[in-house]
């Protein structure tokens, strides 16, 4: 039996939405993406050159949590769509529970302990099997509230374009500040512990705000709880999810592009091009095109089509790395400058597109299999 709610079904979701809604559901991008594109980004160099271990097996056990995270996924989401806490509803408490958890584990993941090889081993498996924990924690809830806070397509559109310029900026962020900060530091363990320490006060904060602006709709008895599924009908459900399946494959294609990407290009800077300050003109690209074609996305996706939008998207983001691989050294800074502006731009637009399939893939769930389950038969991108 599903809980009865205190409204009318879909009676907070019908109101407009108001600004400062708007604004923290944008916040939530901020909390979101920092620590994930500093991790993204950082974590395998820093394990590699910083902590002294390994860069293959690194990369190996980067890849093999994907595996974890396509476990804890479904479970988390299901935990999150049958919570009901009397002070702060359905998904609230999973967002400021997972926010302050996961800062923690990111002080944990760029700390060097002392330990023998082994237990740095250990001790670094543990931190990522938690970060992927915690971070799902956080974000499948946050992500649900696309579908709960509103109805209206459009309000959901702009809801993805605050939470694209929040995400967006956030990770331009962290490309601009963090390698001048780690260069500039006497102690390079310093330095990465100044950066995560940055990272971690402002996720907190944003992350707290977005459970707090969406109060009007998330409180007690609030959002239907649907009927407790158990995991192999929920696999099941997910499985015969063709929408579902499509969205996470896209998701997953465009997010394993940007890891991919973003995880080598230190390496490529340092060891090919000799110029890690690039990296922090890439961010400023990335920036500068984030603020410029984000407001634009609703208009392109509605002309030219979801599926069209992330091929297209796609493509920009291929071409230039093929063009990096032929030329390679003989790349001037110019280029490199150019091709990360199209592989930014491209990274937007499949980005977007891809993001906006969500609402989407929990309306068709609700339609195609009577299940209103906005957390557990979400695709997340890892």
């Amino acid at each position: 039996m599903k809980k009865e709610t205190s409204q009318s079904p879909g009676s907070a979701q019908d109101r407009k939405m108001s600004k400062g809604e708007l604004i923290s559901y944008g916040l939530g991008g901020v909390a979101s993406t920092m620590p994930s594109q500093f991790k993204t980004s950082y974590a395998m160099n820093f394990m590699s050159d910083v902590a002294g271990l390994h860069v293959g097996a690194v990369g190996v056990l980067n890849t093999l949590l994907i595996i974890w995270d396509a476990i804890n996924d479904p479970i988390i989401g299901g935990i999150a769509d049958r919570t009901n806490t009397k002070r702060f509803g359905k998904y609230r408490p999973h967002m400021i529970m997972g926010v302050l958890l996961w800062a923690v584990i990111m002080v944990m993941l760029f700390t060097v302990p002392s330990l023998p090889e082994t237990g740095m081993w250990i001790y670094y498996i543990i931190a990522l099997l938690l970060y992927s924990v915690f971070y799902t924690q956080f974000t499948v809830p946050w992500q649900a509230l696309n579908s709960a806070m509103t109805r209206d397509p459009q309000e959901r559109n702009l809801m993805l374009t605050c939470r694209q310029y929040g995400g967006f900026i956030a990770g331009a962020v962290v490309g601009i500040i963090t390698m001048p900060i780690v260069q500039r530091s006497a102690n390079p363990k310093t330095g990465w512990l100044i950066s995560v320490g940055i990272v971690c006060i402002v996720m907190v904060i944003t992350g707290l705000c977005a459970a707090n602006g969406a109060k009007r709709v998330d409180y007690y008895n609030s959002l239907p709880t649907p009927e407790k599924v158990h995991l192999k009908s929920q696999l099941h459900l997910i499985t015969k999810n063709r929408a579902v399946i499509c969205a996470a494959l896209l998701l997953g294609t465009v997010t394993l592009v940007n890891t991919t990407s973003s995880a080598i290009s230190l390496y490529y800077l340092r060891c090919v091009v000799e110029n890690v300050a690039l990296k922090s003109i890439f961010s400023i690209v990335s920036l500068l095109i984030s603020l410029i074609f984000i407001p634009m996305m609703p208009a392109v996706l509605k002309k030219v089509g979801k599926i069209k939008t992330v091929l297209y998207g796609m493509a920009l983001i291929v071409l230039p790395a093929i063009w990096l691989m032929i030329r390679r050294e003989s790349m001037s800074n110019l280029e490199v400058v150019i091709s990360s502006f199209f592989s930014s731009f491209g990274f937007v637009c499949a980005n977007v597109a891809a993001l906006s399939m969500i609402p989407d893939c929990t309306d068709y769930t609700e339609y195609k299999f009577g299940a209103r389950q906005a957390s557990s038969t979400l695709p997340l991108p890892l």
